[in-house]
């Protein structure tokens, strides 16, 4: 049997098709896994060929070193290591992420995070969310109204997008920030 995932609170044990914590009206989703590896370049998500390149980037060493050592070697092909801590690198400056979630919005209850996206008025309320899973990082829009984008891709209203290092996440069309491991140069 699939393991089912609440959006918001990752793996459940409960059955039904909701998430079982209280207040939480999120469906439960199967946890799916990538059947292959893909490419590291921030948006491509090309599979790679069975030589580890892609068909439109020249991965160069990287490339060379994922054939060698498993899918998992490659930048962004895979989950990042369990305990993993990124960062997301907005223009205020750095914003941590470990094993909790940061909720990215100008409600005064979302803290100092609010404060700094307080003359963001296309940001909403409450906008997305970004949280760590598996050492994996991951962003749901939250029905904004101006939407979330990775890599100039939206995320779609309930969905969940995983993030790679590298990541550009926008917030309507006023908010940027790169996704980085914390301590990464």
């Amino acid at each position: 049997m699939a393991t089912l995932s609440c959006p918001v609170h990752g793996p459940q044990t409960a059955g039904g098709s909701m998430c079982p914590q209280p207040g939480c009206m999120e469906f439960l989703e199967p946890e799916v896994t990538p059947a292959e590896p893909v490419c590291p370049e921030p948006g491509c998500g090309n599979p790679l060929d069975p030589d580890g390149t892609c068909p439109l980037h020249n991965l160069g060493m990287a490339a060379e070193a994922a054939a060698y050592a498993g899918p998992a070697a490659a930048p962004g092909a895979g989950p990042a290591a369990p305990g993993a801590r990124f960062e997301l690198e907005f223009p205020f400056g750095p914003v941590p992420i470990d094993r909790g979630e940061l909720r990215i919005g100008r409600s005064e209850d979302l803290g100092a995070i609010a404060a700094s996206l307080s003359a963001y008025d296309r940001v909403s309320r409450k906008h997305a969310i970004v949280w760590v899973e598996d050492g994996a990082l991951f962003v749901r829009d939250l029905g904004s109204t101006n939407g979330t984008f990775v890599n100039d891709r939206q995320v779609e209203d309930g969905s969940r997008r995983q993030l790679h290092e590298g990541d550009e996440l926008r917030f309507a069309s006023v908010l940027r920030a790169r996704v980085r491991r914390a301590g990464a140069a």
